[in-house]
């Protein structure tokens, strides 16, 4: 979308997006600077996108802590629905990953204490955020980590039926756990799995299921049989007790995994 004003906002430049939806950096009447997130309007006609559009906003405007970016306002122009949020200068952890940036491999530990934080406010508010990954994740210059994007995020206690509609989501399937893949129930652990496959990726810079083809990686990640190659293999340094801990939250079996993250940040602490 190439144009100056969208919604009342002057738009600078375009940033990006992915998926279904775009980002615009822009100026609100005051001259600050805010990001215009908008549906693409090819989804824009049917309600269900539109739904969890709207759904994703609402999630934030319900969550109360200093690195989830803020909620401005929502709306539509014209016929495309938007929301208004909060501008972090920041890089997304996909970017740093992708660099090898510094920023990442001088503060690794202290990113993973971040998240786990983070995904534990997540689940203590009463939602699973079910697209915890690096694109999803802004890193700013001094080392704070904000999540964004919450269109998948859904209450903890979903009714039995809306597991049914899991085949649905428009997540990003290497961050998705076994049970997901193959839509079955899904619970905090889920998350817990999406967040081992961080901070695997962020230890080792590669991913536990590596292949050529997407379709072969994914059936590796589902396959009980096939396990994750352990991260010391990339990266020798990394202390085995802390490899223990990301392989425990990469545990195909739901009930193999952590049962909160509690205890993820409980082992991580005693590591640490």
């Amino acid at each position: 979308m190439n144009v100056r004003e969208f919604a009342g906002y002057d738009v600078i430049r375009p940033l990006g997006g992915g998926g279904m939806t775009r980002l615009l950096l822009a100026l609100d009447a005051h001259h600050r600077h805010v990001v215009i997130r908008y549906l693409l309007e090819e989804f824009a006609p049917r309600w269900r996108y539109r739904r969890q559009f709207f759904r994703g906003a609402k999630v934030i405007q319900n969550l109360n802590h200093p690195h989830v970016v803020r909620l401005i306002k929502t709306g539509y122009h014209g016929r495309i629905p938007y929301m208004v949020l909060e501008y972090i200068e920041a890089k997304t952890l996909r970017d740093l990953l992708l660099a090898k940036d510094r920023l990442l491999t001088d503060n690794t530990l202290s990113f993973m204490r971040q998240l786990a934080a983070l995904l534990s406010y997540i689940h203590s508010a009463g939602y699973l955020h079910l697209d915890f990954k690096p694109e999803n994740l802004l890193v700013r210059q001094d080392g704070v980590i904000f999540v964004i994007d919450f269109d998948l995020a859904r209450p903890i206690h979903c009714p039995w039926w809306w597991h049914r509609r899991m085949r649905e989501l428009p997540g990003t399937p290497a961050y998705m756990a076994p049970e997901v893949l193959q839509c079955h129930m899904v619970d905090v652990r889920s998350d817990i799995y999406s967040l081992g496959m961080v901070f695997y990726e962020m230890l080792t810079f590669h991913k536990p299921y590596e292949s050529n083809r997407i379709e072969q990686e994914l059936a590796a990640q589902a396959n009980p049989a096939i396990p994750p190659t352990k991260p010391r293999q990339y990266n020798a340094q990394i202390a085995p007790a802390l490899e223990q801990v990301v392989l425990k939250c990469l545990a195909k079996r739901p009930e193999d995994r952590y049962s909160s993250i509690s205890l993820v940040i409980r082992d991580m602490e005693a590591i640490l």
